[in-house]
């Protein structure tokens, strides 16, 4: 079925942290814009381009390209530049299993775990997204937000794992042009699995914690296949 779920720093006024060489400002800010979709799956990246959006010297783009490429998410040539690789669909359904599966287990086990500030920094992060879906935030901020939400139930559950096994997870460029966050309709589904599993957390529930996690996961992939098989 497979459908479940030495260059010197840089001057610039952005949220990335200081100090970065150009190389690493430029990975960054690439990395991000390949995540978020500013960059989508396919298109060709241009040094020049690059080199004026960013206010750097061809250098620095040119070895962040190649970083890129090692690391998978880019195709690079010379002459042609890189270009943005595509996810198989066979990858993506690994990647959402996985994330069931993990994420199911650290939100049961931060019913375990019960430590109250942990789950009162998970409500803060759903609140916050809440906030900025009724204030009308961009789809972009409203993933983050997610994100964010998602690592607090799982640092609740398990602090370790969720900082050095899921959060470079998140980092992966999951293959689609759209966000997830950019239709009220899909906003109001994912905020109601939000309120469901804060309530199962607050309850104590640990099954049932679980449970709603993983089918949030798995509804989350179900809407992304079919995102990308549209495109």
């Amino acid at each position: 079925m497979n459908e479940l779920d030495s260059d010197g720093g840089v001057n610039q006024s952005t949220s990335f942290e200081r100090p970065l060489s150009k190389t690493e400002y430029v990975l960054q800010r690439l990395r991000q814009e390949l995540v978020d979709g500013t960059i989508q799956p396919g298109t060709q990246i241009r040094q020049g381009d690059i080199s004026a959006r960013y206010g750097v010297s061809a250098t620095p783009v040119r070895e962040a390209l190649r970083r890129l490429e090692a690391e998978g998410h880019v195709s690079y040539s010379p002459h042609r530049g890189a270009t943005v690789n595509t996810m198989p669909e066979e990858d993506l359904y690994a990647l959402y299993r996985f994330r069931i599966e993990v994420e199911k287990l650290l939100a049961s086990l931060a019913v375990e775990r019960a430590d109250a500030d942990a789950i009162a920094l998970a409500k803060q992060k759903h609140a916050d997204l809440k906030d900025a879906a009724k204030s009308g935030q961009s789809a972009e901020r409203l993933s983050q937000l997610n994100r964010e939400f998602h690592l607090a139930v799982m640092r609740a559950g398990a602090p370790y794992i969720a900082d050095r096994v899921v959060r470079p997870l998140w980092k992966t460029v999951i293959p689609t042009s759209q966000s997830q966050w950019d239709r009220d309709d899909s906003v109001k589904e994912f905020l109601h699995a939000h309120d469901e599993i804060m309530l199962a957390l607050e309850g104590g529930d640990a099954e049932k914690a679980g449970e709603l996690m993983g089918k949030h996961v798995l509804e989350a992939y179900k809407e992304r296949l079919a995102r990308i098989r549209k495109d």
